[in-house]
């Protein structure tokens, strides 16, 4: 079942308390999958209501509506202009306490799955400012107990690298000086092995990882014979991912694989076609004890009676894996460590080699090579 995760903003739209007192209630919820993915332009089905005394109270209020999420997954509904038979304008606000009861459907309909409640706290009773005794006359001057407002009502506490001087008030405003840290960087992408150092101020990053591409085999006659036949493709190298606590300094070994060489096809010696040799393997990369595993090469031509291409790399080692299901392929489409494996976002792997073919006058081709970008998280 589709889970929501969503944050109420109730607002209260208040005009001026000596005129009409608005009777709506302005509602929005951000509307998020069960991967925290926003669901954008959706049609949803939501039911409010009003209980009194407790969250099991009497529904002295409700009303349904048909609303569609916008490009920010944000959805908007007035309450008090819902599709109802009850009357907004007669709930006594003074009789509380009040709590507001949500209910969703993300499919549009009205089978409500996604439950919430929530007290009213001091928003909607503005509303009863318009028949309250003893009400506000609209001048500011006419308050008793006003609060202070020359700055000393806002208080800023210093930190690590972070001084703070001043009162806050006109007099003496708080100045906020920093000192020393170190921006976080955003990422870094690795090519070449090494021993990679965490940066400084740098707490959580992730780690994605590919492994190297198997290389194109040669082509070749089975047996040495006439029978022509065109070198395996590689299999591309496989996927990981892996989000690591950090201290700076800290140091992991990285070994970028290298990509599987292009093979060599056969040429004719009498009585028949002689030379050609597999592709060779794409090398596994590494982050500390993460990996993704490097593609194998394609199979020579003379290898058997048909072509035989190379495998992806499917073992690795990571909280969230991947790889391509087509062994000549690089388009990522099983995923292991997620819900649905089409929520990832990551699409291509490392490109594998082609194999030969002497009728076609290709050579075979060698593996991309690896790769490990590391995105700084906090």
């Amino acid at each position: 079942m589709k889970k929501l995760l969503s944050i109420m903003i109730a607002m209260l739209l208040l005009a001026d308390l000596q005129a009409q007192a608005p009777q709506k209630i302005s509602y929005q919820a951000v509307v998020r999958n069960s991967s925290g993915k926003l669901l954008q332009n959706t049609n949803v089905g939501i039911r409010i209501s009003i209980l009194q005394g407790s969250t099991t109270g009497a529904v002295i209020y409700s009303e349904t509506h048909q609303a569609t999420t916008n490009v920010n997954g944000l959805v908007t509904v007035e309450i008090g202009g819902g599709i109802t038979s009850m009357f907004f304008d007669n709930i006594d606000w003074a009789n509380g306490p009040y709590f507001l009861k949500t209910e969703t459907d993300p499919t549009g309909g009205t089978a409500y799955n996604i439950t919430g409640v929530s007290q009213l706290l001091s928003v909607p009773y503005a509303l009863h400012a318009k028949t309250a005794g003893n009400g506000f006359s609209g001048n500011y001057n006419d308050l008793t107990n006003k609060p202070v407002t020359d700055g000393s009502e806002t208080k800023i506490q210093a930190g690590a690298n972070i001084s703070v001087t001043g009162t806050g008030t006109n007099a003496t405003p708080y100045v906020i000086n920093a000192s020393g840290g170190n921006p976080i960087p955003g990422k870094t992408t690795l090519i070449l092995s090494q021993t990679w150092t965490v940066p400084a101020a740098v707490s959580k990053i992730r780690v994605e990882l590919w492994g190297g591409a198997g290389g194109g085999g040669g082509a070749g006659a089975y047996s040495y014979s006439y029978n022509l036949n065109n070198g395996g493709d590689g299999g591309s190298g496989g996927y990981a991912q892996q989000e690591l606590n950090v201290v700076p300094n800290q140091q992991f070994i990285v070994v970028i694989g290298s990509g599987g060489s292009a093979g060599t096809n056969a040429s004719y010696s009498y009585p028949g076609y002689y030379g050609d040799t597999n592709g060779g393997n794409g090398g596994d990369t590494w982050f500390g004890s993460w990996k993704a595993a490097g593609g194998t090469g394609g199979k020579k031509g003379s290898y058997t009676a048909y072509t035989v291409h190379g495998n992806p790399g499917t073992a690795n080692v990571a909280t969230l894996t991947g790889y391509a299901s087509k062994p000549q392929s690089n388009i990522l489409d099983t995923f292991m460590g997620l819900v649905r494996s089409y929520l990832s976002d990551r699409f291509f792997t490392s490109k594998p080699g082609t194999g030969g073919s002497i009728q076609g006058y290709s050579i075979p081709t060698s593996g991309e090579g690896g790769a490990a970008v590391i995105t700084f998280l906090e």
